[in-house]
């Protein structure tokens, strides 16, 4: 199994088959009860948010993963809406699978604030799996007086990627330009944030299309 995070792209047309999330009725994966999956909803809630965007941020959605890894300052950006649908799909033992489905991918933004789209509309579907692992969480103190470990779920490895979804990219991109004084950047933040906030989705927001 592939530690941490792999990312599906699915054009519209492709059948739904492949990337429908098993052992998961739709009804079962919105309420997202599992502690697998209300791990997954955490990290795609500071996704959205930006979080991935600035150290600290970095650093907060670091905890929620196995590892932890240096902030990748001039990697490039995934931009993308949060999942419809997350389910788990798997799980033996210490060990389990979430995917996720149903989102819209809409390209990368790189160091130097330029844009660069997916090259099939405004967007296609997004989706993903994250491999988690459960792992120990430290000693704690028990009623008894005696010391426990207690164990939660982590998503596997560290992270890698940087994503946000398009207004928090908005932002990140306005503060850049604010703070560059190359003419080059400054006129690719310009152009970079007229093409976001054209942007519609597309097959993904919980829609089967």
């Amino acid at each position: 199994m592939k530690k941490g995070f792999t990312r599906r792209l699915f054009f519209c047309w492709f059948p739904l088959l492949v990337v429908s999330l098993i052992n998961a009725g739709p009804a079962q994966v919105l309420e997202h009860k599992k502690p697998t999956e209300q791990l997954i909803k955490r990290y795609e809630k500071l996704v959205a948010e930006g979080a991935l965007l600035s150290p600290e941020g970095w650093a907060r959605a670091s905890r929620l993963f196995e590892q932890s890894s240096p902030y990748p300052a001039d990697s490039e950006i995934d931009i993308r809406s949060g999942p419809g649908l997350i389910g788990e799909v798997n799980l033996s033992g210490e060990h389990a699978e979430v995917g996720t489905k149903w989102g819209d991918y809409y390209g990368k933004l790189d160091s130097h604030l330029r844009f660069k789209g997916t090259g099939y509309g405004d967007s296609i579907m997004y989706g993903g799996s994250y491999s988690l692992v459960f792992v120990p969480q430290g000693p704690s103190a028990t009623a008894a007086g005696t010391a426990s470990t207690s164990r939660q779920w982590k998503i596997e490895g560290a992270p890698r990627l940087r994503a946000a979804d398009i207004p928090a990219t908005i932002k990140y991109v306005q503060m850049k330009r604010d703070k560059s004084n190359d003419p080059a950047v400054r006129k690719n933040a310009e152009r970079t944030i007229t093409i976001l906030k054209r942007l519609t989705p597309g097959c993904g927001n919980a829609s089967a299309c």
